[in-house]
Protein backbone atom coordinates (compact mmCIF):
# COMPACT_ATOMS: atom_id res chain seq x y z
CA UNK A 1 0.00 0.00 0.00
CA UNK A 2 0.94 3.17 -1.16
CA UNK A 3 3.99 2.25 -3.42
CA UNK A 4 3.24 3.81 -6.54
CA UNK A 5 1.00 0.56 -7.30
CA UNK A 6 -2.29 -0.74 -7.18
CA UNK A 7 -4.43 -1.66 -4.23
CA UNK A 8 -7.83 -2.25 -3.70
CA UNK A 9 -9.32 -3.09 -0.52
CA UNK A 10 -12.79 -4.01 0.66
CA UNK A 11 -14.76 -2.80 3.11
CA UNK A 12 -18.45 -2.65 4.32
CA UNK A 13 -18.40 0.54 6.63
CA UNK A 14 -21.82 3.20 5.82
CA UNK A 15 -19.09 6.18 6.07
CA UNK A 16 -15.54 7.07 4.80
CA UNK A 17 -12.66 6.25 6.85
CA UNK A 18 -12.10 8.66 9.57
CA UNK A 19 -8.22 9.18 10.53
CA UNK A 20 -6.63 10.22 14.01
CA UNK A 21 -4.80 13.42 14.82
CA UNK A 22 -1.36 11.92 13.73
CA UNK A 23 -2.96 10.72 10.28
CA UNK A 24 -4.98 14.01 9.17
CA UNK A 25 -6.00 12.98 6.13
CA UNK A 26 -6.79 14.40 2.42
CA UNK A 27 -9.65 11.88 1.13
CA UNK A 28 -10.24 11.56 -2.66
CA UNK A 29 -13.55 9.93 -3.29
CA UNK A 30 -15.15 8.10 -6.04
CA UNK A 31 -19.34 7.61 -5.91
CA UNK A 32 -21.12 5.27 -8.24
CA UNK A 33 -22.18 1.48 -8.78
CA UNK A 34 -19.88 -1.21 -8.90
CA UNK A 35 -19.72 -5.18 -8.76
CA UNK A 36 -18.11 -7.09 -5.82
CA UNK A 37 -15.00 -6.94 -7.13
CA UNK A 38 -14.27 -3.27 -7.41
CA UNK A 39 -12.27 -1.08 -9.44
CA UNK A 40 -8.63 -0.38 -8.71
CA UNK A 41 -6.93 2.54 -7.57
CA UNK A 42 -4.11 4.11 -8.01
CA UNK A 43 -2.08 7.22 -6.58
CA UNK A 44 -0.12 8.76 -9.36
CA UNK A 45 0.84 12.02 -7.62
CA UNK A 46 2.36 12.85 -4.96
CA UNK A 47 4.89 10.25 -4.59
CA UNK A 48 5.43 8.67 -1.18
CA UNK A 49 6.98 10.83 1.27
CA UNK A 50 6.91 13.62 -1.52
CA UNK A 51 6.97 17.39 0.94
CA UNK A 52 4.25 19.22 -0.12
CA UNK A 53 4.01 23.19 -0.49
CA UNK A 54 1.49 25.83 -2.34
CA UNK A 55 -0.33 24.62 -4.97
CA UNK A 56 -0.15 20.79 -5.83
CA UNK A 57 -1.91 18.47 -8.16
CA UNK A 58 -2.92 15.55 -7.23
CA UNK A 59 -4.00 13.13 -9.70
CA UNK A 60 -5.25 9.34 -9.54
CA UNK A 61 -6.08 6.42 -11.62
CA UNK A 62 -9.77 4.57 -10.97
CA UNK A 63 -9.63 1.64 -12.93
CA UNK A 64 -14.02 0.33 -12.84
CA UNK A 65 -14.41 -3.30 -13.36
CA UNK A 66 -16.71 -3.97 -16.37
CA UNK A 67 -20.56 -2.96 -15.60
CA UNK A 68 -19.08 -0.28 -13.47
CA UNK A 69 -20.42 3.38 -13.49
CA UNK A 70 -18.85 6.16 -11.56
CA UNK A 71 -20.42 9.02 -10.72
CA UNK A 72 -17.44 11.43 -9.11
CA UNK A 73 -14.11 11.93 -8.04
CA UNK A 74 -13.17 14.57 -5.17
CA UNK A 75 -10.29 15.45 -3.50
CA UNK A 76 -11.34 15.98 0.45
CA UNK A 77 -8.71 17.26 3.00
CA UNK A 78 -8.96 17.27 6.95
CA UNK A 79 -10.45 20.19 7.10
CA UNK A 80 -13.49 19.17 5.56
CA UNK A 81 -12.99 20.94 2.11
CA UNK A 82 -13.99 18.83 -1.11
CA UNK A 83 -12.22 19.74 -4.19
CA UNK A 84 -14.12 17.99 -7.55
CA UNK A 85 -11.47 16.20 -9.74
CA UNK A 86 -11.49 16.61 -13.42
CA UNK A 87 -11.14 13.75 -15.64
CA UNK A 88 -8.10 14.04 -17.81
CA UNK A 89 -8.24 10.94 -19.81
CA UNK A 90 -8.32 7.49 -19.79
CA UNK A 91 -9.02 6.54 -16.03
CA UNK A 92 -6.84 9.23 -15.06
CA UNK A 93 -8.51 12.04 -13.01
CA UNK A 94 -7.02 15.27 -11.51
CA UNK A 95 -7.50 18.37 -9.37
CA UNK A 96 -5.26 21.56 -7.94
CA UNK A 97 -5.29 21.55 -4.03
CA UNK A 98 -3.95 24.63 -1.83
CA UNK A 99 -1.87 22.72 1.15
CA UNK A 100 -1.68 26.34 3.04
CA UNK A 101 -5.08 25.40 3.58
CA UNK A 102 -3.62 22.09 5.61
CA UNK A 103 -1.89 22.07 8.76
CA UNK A 104 2.18 21.20 8.55
CA UNK A 105 3.25 17.80 9.18
CA UNK A 106 3.17 14.36 7.99
CA UNK A 107 -0.25 13.20 6.89
CA UNK A 108 -1.66 10.61 4.70
CA UNK A 109 -2.95 11.08 1.42
CA UNK A 110 -6.20 8.20 0.28
CA UNK A 111 -7.66 7.60 -2.69
CA UNK A 112 -10.88 6.14 -1.93
CA UNK A 113 -13.66 4.49 -4.49
CA UNK A 114 -17.11 4.23 -3.14
CA UNK A 115 -19.36 1.87 -5.04
CA UNK A 116 -22.98 0.42 -3.88
CA UNK A 117 -23.56 -3.62 -4.43
CA UNK A 118 -26.12 -5.34 -6.22
CA UNK A 119 -28.55 -5.53 -3.53
CA UNK A 120 -28.95 -1.66 -3.29
CA UNK A 121 -29.81 -1.77 -6.92
CA UNK A 122 -32.77 -4.24 -6.25
CA UNK A 123 -33.74 -2.52 -3.12
CA UNK A 124 -33.53 1.18 -2.88
CA UNK A 125 -34.45 1.98 0.67
CA UNK A 126 -31.94 4.09 2.50
CA UNK A 127 -31.28 0.92 4.89
CA UNK A 128 -30.11 -0.87 1.32
CA UNK A 129 -27.93 1.56 0.52
CA UNK A 130 -26.44 2.14 3.69
CA UNK A 131 -25.40 -1.41 4.17
CA UNK A 132 -24.56 -2.13 0.52
CA UNK A 133 -21.47 0.62 0.61
CA UNK A 134 -18.05 -1.08 0.12
CA UNK A 135 -14.90 1.31 -0.05
CA UNK A 136 -11.68 0.60 -2.05
CA UNK A 137 -8.68 2.60 -1.55
CA UNK A 138 -4.65 3.43 -1.94
CA UNK A 139 -2.79 5.22 0.31
CA UNK A 140 0.73 7.46 0.52
CA UNK A 141 2.27 9.36 2.81
CA UNK A 142 3.19 12.89 2.47
CA UNK A 143 4.40 16.24 4.27
CA UNK A 144 3.17 19.10 4.52
CA UNK A 145 5.69 21.48 4.49
CA UNK A 146 4.25 25.20 4.14
CA UNK A 147 6.52 28.06 5.97
CA UNK A 148 4.79 30.26 7.86
CA UNK A 149 4.55 34.32 8.70
CA UNK A 150 5.07 36.12 12.59
CA UNK A 151 2.45 37.95 13.08
CA UNK A 152 3.12 40.06 17.04
CA UNK A 153 -0.25 41.15 18.78
CA UNK A 154 -1.60 41.37 22.64
CA UNK A 155 -4.72 39.73 23.67
CA UNK A 156 -5.35 41.73 27.09
CA UNK A 157 -5.65 45.33 27.29
CA UNK A 158 -8.28 47.19 29.33
CA UNK A 159 -9.97 50.74 28.48
CA UNK A 160 -12.00 52.95 30.70
CA UNK A 161 -15.20 50.68 30.21
CA UNK A 162 -13.53 48.69 33.10
CA UNK A 163 -10.53 49.66 34.84
CA UNK A 164 -8.50 51.00 31.96
CA UNK A 165 -8.31 54.47 30.36
CA UNK A 166 -9.45 56.06 26.99
CA UNK A 167 -12.30 53.89 25.25
CA UNK A 168 -12.08 51.50 22.32
CA UNK A 169 -11.59 53.20 19.49
CA UNK A 170 -8.78 54.90 20.86
CA UNK A 171 -6.92 51.23 21.51
CA UNK A 172 -7.77 49.68 18.05
CA UNK A 173 -6.04 52.72 16.73
CA UNK A 174 -3.24 52.99 19.11
CA UNK A 175 -2.19 49.33 18.86
CA UNK A 176 -1.93 49.70 15.23
CA UNK A 177 -0.79 53.06 14.08
CA UNK A 178 1.58 53.45 17.58
CA UNK A 179 2.47 50.25 18.61
CA UNK A 180 2.79 48.41 15.16
CA UNK A 181 0.70 45.57 16.10
CA UNK A 182 -0.78 42.73 13.90
CA UNK A 183 -3.38 41.95 15.87
CA UNK A 184 -4.82 43.13 19.20
CA UNK A 185 -8.18 42.43 21.52
CA UNK A 186 -9.96 44.67 23.95
CA UNK A 187 -10.95 42.91 26.78
CA UNK A 188 -12.50 44.77 29.77
CA UNK A 189 -13.57 43.13 33.05
CA UNK A 190 -17.09 41.60 32.61
CA UNK A 191 -18.45 42.23 35.61
CA UNK A 192 -17.96 46.31 34.89
CA UNK A 193 -19.21 45.83 31.85
CA UNK A 194 -22.43 47.02 30.48
CA UNK A 195 -24.05 45.25 27.19
CA UNK A 196 -24.16 49.00 25.62
CA UNK A 197 -20.29 49.25 25.90
CA UNK A 198 -19.49 45.52 24.95
CA UNK A 199 -21.48 46.13 21.84
CA UNK A 200 -19.45 49.06 21.39
CA UNK A 201 -16.56 46.94 22.10
CA UNK A 202 -17.45 44.39 19.29
CA UNK A 203 -18.39 47.59 16.74
CA UNK A 204 -14.83 49.26 17.10
CA UNK A 205 -13.27 46.02 16.39
CA UNK A 206 -14.90 45.47 13.30
CA UNK A 207 -14.18 48.82 12.24
CA UNK A 208 -10.79 48.54 12.41
CA UNK A 209 -10.40 45.58 10.79
CA UNK A 210 -8.44 45.31 7.97
CA UNK A 211 -7.60 42.70 5.81
CA UNK A 212 -3.93 41.54 5.26
CA UNK A 213 -2.84 44.61 7.79
CA UNK A 214 -4.35 44.79 10.81
CA UNK A 215 -6.54 41.76 12.62
CA UNK A 216 -9.01 42.66 15.35
CA UNK A 217 -10.48 40.46 18.21
CA UNK A 218 -12.60 41.32 20.74
CA UNK A 219 -13.49 39.98 24.27
CA UNK A 220 -13.98 40.64 27.53
CA UNK A 221 -11.84 39.44 31.38
CA UNK A 222 -13.91 36.99 33.50
CA UNK A 223 -13.18 38.16 36.61
CA UNK A 224 -13.26 35.12 39.26
CA UNK A 225 -12.25 34.29 43.06
CA UNK A 226 -8.97 32.18 42.01
CA UNK A 227 -7.93 33.86 38.70
CA UNK A 228 -8.89 36.13 35.49
CA UNK A 229 -9.67 34.59 32.10
CA UNK A 230 -10.04 36.11 29.06
CA UNK A 231 -12.66 35.05 26.31
CA UNK A 232 -12.61 35.88 22.70
CA UNK A 233 -15.19 37.01 20.35
CA UNK A 234 -17.80 36.06 22.88
CA UNK A 235 -21.87 37.22 22.03
CA UNK A 236 -22.25 38.68 25.52
CA UNK A 237 -20.16 40.10 28.15
CA UNK A 238 -21.87 38.04 31.05
CA UNK A 239 -20.65 34.72 31.86
CA UNK A 240 -20.32 32.78 35.13
CA UNK A 241 -18.76 34.00 38.18
CA UNK A 242 -18.10 29.89 39.42
CA UNK A 243 -15.00 28.86 37.94
CA UNK A 244 -15.97 25.06 37.04
CA UNK A 245 -19.65 26.92 35.37
CA UNK A 246 -17.64 29.27 33.56
CA UNK A 247 -15.17 26.40 31.98
CA UNK A 248 -18.30 24.31 31.09
CA UNK A 249 -20.11 27.72 29.68
CA UNK A 250 -16.78 28.37 27.48
CA UNK A 251 -17.17 24.77 26.14
CA UNK A 252 -20.82 24.87 25.39
CA UNK A 253 -20.23 28.09 23.54
CA UNK A 254 -17.25 27.23 21.96
CA UNK A 255 -15.34 30.54 22.86
CA UNK A 256 -11.72 30.62 22.96
CA UNK A 257 -10.40 30.87 26.36
CA UNK A 258 -6.71 32.62 28.27
CA UNK A 259 -5.31 32.04 31.51
CA UNK A 260 -4.03 35.35 32.68
CA UNK A 261 -1.48 36.29 35.13
CA UNK A 262 -1.43 32.78 37.07
CA UNK A 263 0.74 32.20 39.68
CA UNK A 264 1.62 29.41 42.04
CA UNK A 265 2.06 31.80 44.99
CA UNK A 266 -0.40 34.41 46.86
CA UNK A 267 0.04 38.08 45.23
CA UNK A 268 1.14 40.02 48.41
CA UNK A 269 -2.04 42.77 49.18
CA UNK A 270 -4.75 40.06 46.69
CA UNK A 271 -7.32 38.49 48.53
CA UNK A 272 -6.82 35.78 46.12
CA UNK A 273 -4.44 33.36 44.72
CA UNK A 274 -4.12 33.18 40.41
CA UNK A 275 -3.80 29.58 40.93
CA UNK A 276 -7.40 28.00 39.28
CA UNK A 277 -8.16 26.59 42.12
CA UNK A 278 -4.84 24.87 41.89
CA UNK A 279 -4.59 24.53 38.87
CA UNK A 280 -7.04 21.69 38.50
CA UNK A 281 -8.02 20.13 35.03
CA UNK A 282 -11.41 20.58 33.71
CA UNK A 283 -11.75 17.78 30.73
CA UNK A 284 -14.76 19.72 29.19
CA UNK A 285 -12.91 23.06 28.57
CA UNK A 286 -9.98 21.48 28.04
CA UNK A 287 -10.51 22.40 24.04
CA UNK A 288 -11.66 26.22 24.76
CA UNK A 289 -9.08 27.24 27.01
CA UNK A 290 -5.91 27.67 24.13
CA UNK A 291 -3.57 29.78 25.96
CA UNK A 292 -1.77 30.92 29.31
CA UNK A 293 0.46 34.30 29.90
CA UNK A 294 3.95 33.05 30.31
CA UNK A 295 6.32 36.37 30.77
CA UNK A 296 8.13 35.35 34.15
CA UNK A 297 10.05 32.53 35.69
CA UNK A 298 7.26 32.64 38.46
CA UNK A 299 4.66 32.69 35.30
CA UNK A 300 6.97 29.76 34.05
CA UNK A 301 6.22 27.62 36.89
CA UNK A 302 2.09 28.12 36.94
CA UNK A 303 2.89 27.09 33.21
CA UNK A 304 4.26 23.77 34.10
CA UNK A 305 1.70 23.66 36.48
CA UNK A 306 -1.25 23.78 33.83
CA UNK A 307 0.28 21.15 31.75
CA UNK A 308 1.29 19.14 34.18
CA UNK A 309 -2.30 18.75 35.44
CA UNK A 310 -3.05 18.00 31.68
CA UNK A 311 -4.53 21.30 30.20
CA UNK A 312 -3.65 21.92 26.88
CA UNK A 313 -2.47 25.39 26.43
CA UNK A 314 -0.21 27.26 24.11
CA UNK A 315 2.37 30.59 25.56
CA UNK A 316 0.99 33.72 25.08
CA UNK A 317 2.68 37.40 26.22
CA UNK A 318 -0.06 40.37 26.96
CA UNK A 319 0.42 43.40 28.28
CA UNK A 320 -2.42 44.07 30.49
CA UNK A 321 -2.63 47.33 29.56
CA UNK A 322 -4.47 49.56 32.23
CA UNK A 323 -3.30 52.98 30.52
CA UNK A 324 -3.05 54.54 27.24
CA UNK A 325 0.15 53.06 25.80
CA UNK A 326 -1.67 50.19 24.10
CA UNK A 327 0.62 47.18 22.49
CA UNK A 328 3.64 48.88 23.99
CA UNK A 329 4.42 46.96 27.21
CA UNK A 330 7.17 44.16 27.85
CA UNK A 331 5.98 40.98 26.00
CA UNK A 332 3.85 40.09 23.23
CA UNK A 333 2.11 37.19 21.43
CA UNK A 334 3.82 35.88 18.27
CA UNK A 335 1.18 34.18 16.12
CA UNK A 336 2.47 31.50 13.26
CA UNK A 337 0.30 32.20 10.44
CA UNK A 338 0.05 32.15 6.48
CA UNK A 339 -2.23 35.60 5.91
CA UNK A 340 -2.81 38.64 8.24
CA UNK A 341 -6.73 37.94 8.44
CA UNK A 342 -8.96 37.35 11.33
CA UNK A 343 -9.99 34.21 10.07
CA UNK A 344 -5.71 32.92 10.20
CA UNK A 345 -5.05 34.64 13.88
CA UNK A 346 -7.91 32.86 15.34
CA UNK A 347 -6.72 29.36 13.69
CA UNK A 348 -2.78 29.85 15.03
CA UNK A 349 -4.44 30.83 18.59
CA UNK A 350 -7.15 27.51 18.40
CA UNK A 351 -4.08 25.79 17.26
CA UNK A 352 -1.88 26.77 19.87
CA UNK A 353 0.92 28.07 17.02
CA UNK A 354 1.81 30.86 19.45
CA UNK A 355 4.63 32.08 21.37
CA UNK A 356 5.65 34.39 23.98
CA UNK A 357 8.32 36.72 23.41
CA UNK A 358 9.69 39.80 25.50
CA UNK A 359 11.24 41.07 22.24
CA UNK A 360 9.54 42.62 19.76
CA UNK A 361 10.77 40.42 16.91
CA UNK A 362 12.97 37.27 18.12
CA UNK A 363 11.57 35.00 15.34
CA UNK A 364 11.33 31.27 16.65
CA UNK A 365 10.11 27.84 15.53
CA UNK A 366 10.19 24.77 17.39
CA UNK A 367 9.68 21.76 15.67
CA UNK A 368 9.55 17.96 17.33
CA UNK A 369 9.78 15.22 14.40
CA UNK A 370 8.53 17.70 11.36
CA UNK A 371 5.34 18.51 13.64
CA UNK A 372 4.92 22.36 14.61
CA UNK A 373 4.33 23.63 18.20
CA UNK A 374 1.17 23.22 19.42
CA UNK A 375 0.82 19.91 17.60
CA UNK A 376 -0.90 16.44 19.30
CA UNK A 377 1.56 13.33 18.03
CA UNK A 378 1.52 9.77 18.73
CA UNK A 379 4.66 7.86 17.86
CA UNK A 380 6.59 5.11 19.00
CA UNK A 381 8.85 5.25 22.08
CA UNK A 382 12.24 6.29 21.69
CA UNK A 383 14.16 9.52 20.36
CA UNK A 384 12.56 11.89 18.77
CA UNK A 385 14.46 14.64 16.98
CA UNK A 386 13.83 18.21 17.98
CA UNK A 387 14.64 22.04 15.67
CA UNK A 388 14.59 24.87 17.22
CA UNK A 389 15.87 28.15 14.62
CA UNK A 390 15.77 31.62 16.97
CA UNK A 391 16.48 34.27 14.96
CA UNK A 392 16.85 38.33 16.02
CA UNK A 393 16.96 40.92 13.16
CA UNK A 394 18.99 43.05 15.61
CA UNK A 395 22.67 42.45 15.55
CA UNK A 396 23.37 43.19 19.09
CA UNK A 397 20.54 41.68 20.49
CA UNK A 398 22.44 38.15 21.12
CA UNK A 399 21.23 34.60 21.76
CA UNK A 400 22.83 33.22 25.20
CA UNK A 401 20.51 29.71 25.41
CA UNK A 402 17.80 27.49 24.71
CA UNK A 403 16.83 25.21 26.93
CA UNK A 404 13.94 22.37 25.96
CA UNK A 405 11.70 21.14 29.13
CA UNK A 406 10.23 17.63 28.80
CA UNK A 407 7.72 16.92 31.12
CA UNK A 408 8.70 20.44 32.97
CA UNK A 409 12.58 19.64 33.53
CA UNK A 410 15.17 20.67 31.40
CA UNK A 411 16.12 18.05 29.19
CA UNK A 412 18.60 20.12 26.60
CA UNK A 413 20.61 23.20 27.44
CA UNK A 414 22.50 24.80 24.24
CA UNK A 415 24.52 27.73 24.64
CA UNK A 416 24.22 30.51 21.14
CA UNK A 417 26.68 33.41 21.89
CA UNK A 418 24.80 34.98 18.44
CA UNK A 419 21.82 36.65 17.53
CA UNK A 420 20.68 33.91 15.18
CA UNK A 421 20.57 29.86 16.49
CA UNK A 422 19.59 26.58 14.73
CA UNK A 423 19.91 23.43 16.38
CA UNK A 424 18.44 19.89 16.51
CA UNK A 425 18.68 17.80 19.69
CA UNK A 426 17.20 14.93 20.24
CA UNK A 427 14.72 13.93 22.96
CA UNK A 428 13.40 10.60 24.52
CA UNK A 429 10.10 9.87 25.20
CA UNK A 430 9.44 6.37 27.19
CA UNK A 431 5.99 5.08 26.84
CA UNK A 432 3.01 7.38 28.16
CA UNK A 433 1.78 11.30 27.35
CA UNK A 434 4.62 13.90 27.14
CA UNK A 435 4.64 17.55 26.50
CA UNK A 436 8.09 19.28 25.27
CA UNK A 437 8.57 23.42 24.82
CA UNK A 438 11.35 25.42 24.21
CA UNK A 439 12.49 28.53 26.18
CA UNK A 440 15.01 31.04 24.28
CA UNK A 441 17.18 33.61 26.85
CA UNK A 442 19.04 36.26 25.32
CA UNK A 443 22.10 38.51 27.05
CA UNK A 444 20.11 40.83 28.04
CA UNK A 445 17.69 38.32 30.01
CA UNK A 446 14.78 38.57 27.84
CA UNK A 447 12.88 35.66 27.75
CA UNK A 448 10.64 33.55 24.86
CA UNK A 449 8.41 30.55 25.67
CA UNK A 450 6.94 28.58 22.73
CA UNK A 451 4.03 26.65 22.78
CA UNK A 452 4.11 22.66 23.58
CA UNK A 453 3.85 20.11 21.66
CA UNK A 454 2.22 17.01 23.18
CA UNK A 455 3.56 13.81 22.75
CA UNK A 456 1.95 10.17 23.25
CA UNK A 457 4.63 7.61 22.96
CA UNK A 458 3.09 4.43 22.61
CA UNK A 459 5.91 1.00 23.23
Amino acid sequence: MGTGGWYRRETRLPQTRVLGRACAALVLVCGGLAPALGAEVRIVSPAPGAELVGLVEIKATVSPQPGEKLDQVVVQTSRGDSVRMARQFGDTYAASLDTTRLRNGRQALLVICSAKGADARLNYSDEAWASAIRNWMAEVAVTVANPYRFFWGDLHAHTSYSDGAGVPKEAYEHAREKAKLDFFAVTDHSQLLTFEEYQDVIAQAEAAYQPGRYATLWGLEATEGTGHLCFYMSPTPRLPSNLDLLYRAASDMALLGHFNHPNVKPVEGQPWRDDFQGFHHFPMADRAIAMVEVRSVEEEAAYIKLLDAGWHVGAAGCQDAHDRAWGAGKSWTVALARELTREAMLDALWSRRTYSSADRNLQLTFTLDGEDMGAQIARPAGELVSVVVAVDPDAEQVIEQVDWFVDGQIARTVRAGRPEFAGSEPLSFPPGRHYCFVRVTQMDGRMTWSSPIWVTAYG
